[in-house]
């Protein structure tokens, strides 16, 4: 399988919990993305008769996903993020990969940063890190 490209990929962010791509508001200036980052839970089953540890798989934590970009103060996206911060709105949220199928990953979240930064003889960027809250689901784009 060749690998795929992560130029060109697409990240939207919904201004309400529809969960296409024409539904929400594509995220500008893109940079970076980190995510899913979850893991399940362990769940420790050891008993005195044990002669080591043991555990059950517990329910799945989908993680945060974090974004990082170029500070666009005036793209749709962006302010979408900026003001759900620290918000209780439940958005869908989408991002869209570059490969053959236009692979789509689709969860809801919850914004719960965004921040910006600088420094001398550089450009302003900015950080997102959205909370997953249930399933991520993994689709061919139609």
């Amino acid at each position: 399988m060749p690998a795929i490209r992560a130029q060109g990929i697409e990240f939207y962010w919904s201004s309400s919990t529809a969960a296409s791509t024409a539904a929400g508001s594509l995220v500008g200036q893109v940079t970076g993305f980190n995510g899913p980052d979850g893991q399940a839970a362990d769940i420790d089953v050891t008993n005195v008769g044990s002669s080591a540890k043991e555990f059950l798989v517990g329910l799945a934590d989908e993680g945060n996903i974090s974004l990082d970009m170029n500070c666009d103060p005036v793209d749709a996206g962006q302010i979408l993020l900026r003001d759900d911060k620290g918000t209780t709105n439940l958005r869908k949220w989408v991002l869209k990969l570059t490969d053959t199928a236009n692979t789509l990953l689709t969860a809801d979240g919850f914004c719960k940063s965004f921040a910006i930064s600088g420094a001398v003889d550089d450009k302003i960027t900015a950080n997102t890190v959205i909370r997953i809250s249930g399933p991520v689901t993994w689709a061919t784009a139609i």
